[in-house]
């Protein structure tokens, strides 16, 4: 029984990981240091789709799957989750480039209001030096 849990358990965790990576650059526009650890999943999910191996998230939740005594599926998690699912089937690929676009148009608008709040605060501040000695 255990065992079925903790393969529920990956299965919502790397439900989670993906939307995350969808997301978290949108996300770090409020919380700015979020962004290094968006950074970090991006490079994993690049490297997976890059070099097509097979995620250890997956590997995981079919390990636990498999000792609950479940017959696991055979392709990978968004295969089998979200492809005919979330989109048409065998759209996987278009899926994943408008995944990737969403991480740079969420990335740019990080980097467009990281550079507005940098020029307010230097606009503050030589306002505030411009005034004179208070008296």
């Amino acid at each position: 029984m255990i065992w079925r849990f903790l393969g529920d358990v990956m299965m919502v965790l790397h439900g989670a990981f993906l939307l995350f990576f969808v997301i978290g650059g949108f996300l770090a526009w409020k919380w700015r240091k979020l962004i290094w650890l968006h950074l970090g999943i991006v490079v994993w999910n690049l490297a997976i789709v890059l070099i097509d191996y097979d995620c250890p998230l997956t590997g995981s939740e079919k390990y636990f799957r498999r000792r609950g005594g479940e017959t696991v599926y055979e392709s990978g998690y968004i295969n089998h989750y979200l492809d005919g699912h979330l989109w048409p089937e065998g759209a996987t690929p278009v899926a994943e480039k408008v995944g990737f676009a969403l991480v740079l148009i969420g990335y740019a608008g990080f980097f467009v209001l990281r550079h507005r709040r940098r020029k307010a605060v230097e606009h503050a501040k030589v306002r505030d030096d411009s005034v004179g000695p208070r008296t």
